[in-house]
């Protein structure tokens, strides 16, 4: 989960070491927070690591 903002997928990156690999097109209402920052989550996202 994901809210959208660019220094929450830029913190990620650098904390964790991933970045988005896929955003469904398809995307059910979402009562989830971001993982980030705990803001409402605007979007599903699927994280991974590039090796």
């Amino acid at each position: 989960m994901w809210c959208e903002e660019k220094a929450c997928e830029e913190k990620l990156k650098e904390v964790a070491g991933v970045t988005s690999r896929c955003m469904p097109f398809e995307q059910e209402k979402l009562s989830d927070k971001c993982v980030c920052c705990g803001k409402e989550a605007k979007k599903m996202v699927y994280w991974g690591k590039a090796y």
